[in-house]
């Protein structure tokens, strides 16, 4: 698997929003919701759990606020 950067993710974000016509808030959306699922998929009774998320103000903050819904 290859790692991108943080500047290679900056653009595809671009592109899939300013080419693709993708919303911002989809994208976030996806990665969230794919971020739950991965977490579920490695800790089956995670929502047994008591679970802390700290998000900021930024995009990743949305991406964590997404999670945090799912949960």
């Amino acid at each position: 698997m290859k790692a991108v950067t943080n500047q290679e993710i900056r653009e595809i974000d671009r592109k899939a929003i300013e080419e693709y016509g993708i919303p911002g808030l989809v994208l976030m959306e996806n990665a969230g919701s794919r971020i739950f699922q991965n977490l579920k998929n490695i800790y089956p009774d995670l929502r047994l759990k008591k679970i802390i998320i700290f998000a900021g103000s930024g995009n990743n903050g949305g991406d964590g606020f997404v999670v945090a819904r799912h949960l």
